[in-house]
């Protein structure tokens, strides 16, 4: 399976995501430490920054950046290997929050996943004209023990794969909690993500973001 996608216009959370993602220390990192605490189906992760089990057949690769200037990054992604979506954790220290907040000129959690979930648009509706939005969603949750602000959208023809457009669904989950900035994006092919919902569900289940 082929994804198309331009590098060169993807938002940022999506861009880190495959680039810096393929990284592969960060990958053996993961499984050797999650493949100690085995549970049945699922993996057990626990690191500095936070505790998350998931499914043992899915491909899961981190990475970390610390800039003197826009602070540090810890970022986590999970994908299934023959379903067409990623789910991607942000943590950011208190220096890069600010510096992140600061630079696209954003207050509160509010305006942090309407900026996110608004960049996506952007960018699907430049890749094709066509794209169009059908249906734009907002809620909270709890997350580790915080309430959460999310942002979910849904766009026809959002997608390309193999020469075939699909729908996008975009789920931005996103709380503050002592000047740190939590991110987990849900993101993909519709069909794909809607028959792995309840697996998106159990990932933020057992999230712990460490303080």
């Amino acid at each position: 399976m082929s994804f198309k996608l331009n590098i060169s216009k993807l938002p940022l959370t999506i861009f880190l995501s495959i680039i810096l993602g393929s990284l592969l220390l960060g990958c053996i990192e993961i499984y050797i430490t999650a493949a100690a605490h085995s549970r049945g189906e699922y993996l057990h992760l626990e690191n500095e920054y936070l505790v998350v089990d998931f499914p043992k057949n899915w491909f899961a690769y981190s990475w970390k950046i610390d800039n003197s200037t826009s602070g540090g990054l810890y970022s986590l992604v999970f994908s299934p290997p023959e379903l067409l979506f990623l789910i991607i954790f942000r943590i950011l220290d208190e220096r890069a929050t600010q510096y992140y907040m600061k630079t696209f000129n954003l207050t509160d959690t509010s305006s942090i996943v309407t900026f996110e979930t608004q960049r996506v648009c952007n960018w699907t509706l430049t890749e094709n004209e066509n794209a169009t939005v059908l249906l734009k969603e907002k809620g909270e949750l709890v997350v580790s023990g915080n309430q959460a602000l999310y942002s979910k959208i849904v766009i026809k023809d959002g997608i390309e794969s193999d020469g075939t457009f699909y729908n996008l669904s975009f789920t931005i989950v996103s709380y503050l909690e002592n000047q740190r900035l939590v991110q987990i994006i849900f993101w993909g092919k519709k069909e794909d993500c809607e028959s792995s919902l309840s697996l998106f569900q159990m990932i933020l289940n057992s999230t712990y973001i460490k303080a």
